[in-house]
């Protein structure tokens, strides 16, 4: 939420706000956990120093890269504009108006809708469409989306 509400002008705010879902990163995070216990249990079982080095080193790597995505991405909707951050190394920020958007779509698979995430694809009107996968609650998002869709709709009608 930092990094979203530092690049708004005055007088914006944040209404609502879209992070991943931890139960899409859980694979990683066990995985990585689990080669971090196999690591140990090498090193203290048998000669291999080496090989336990590795396999602790790796799931230290697996369970930093998922606790960094899900603290790095984000989507951020205003009364104006859409706004994403992603990026771990490498920070990197879509904005754009309310007004672009065609349409949104939400994709689920099984574990998806069991656990509520997906993955949501917003389409604009002059540029590629904004993926983000792993969005926990998509539907929601979605709604309050449109409802400000709507709202902006209105507002260019009373203007015009």
């Amino acid at each position: 939420m930092v990094r979203v509400e530092s690049v708004l002008p005055p007088g914006e705010r944040v209404v609502y706000e879209g992070h991943l879902s931890m139960w899409a990163m859980s694979p990683w995070i066990t995985f990585g956990i689990v080669l971090m216990i196999w690591g140990v249990l090498v090193g203290c079982l048998g000669d291999a120093m080496f090989s336990a080095a590795m396999l602790f080193g790796a799931g230290v790597l697996l369970f930093a890269f998922a606790i960094a995505l899900l603290l790095t991405t984000q989507l951020a909707l205003t009364r104006k504009r859409v706004i994403a951050t992603f990026g771990i190394v490498r920070h990197r920020r879509v904005a754009f108006e309310l007004g672009d958007v065609r349409r949104v779509h939400v994709r689920q698979g099984p574990v998806g809708a069991l656990f509520d995430f997906g993955t949501i694809v917003i389409g604009r009107a002059s540029a590629p469409a904004l993926r983000i996968a792993s969005i926990d609650q998509p539907f929601v998002l979605r709604e309050r989306l449109a409802r400000l869709r709507e709202v902006i709709v209105a507002q260019m009608k009373l203007a015009a």
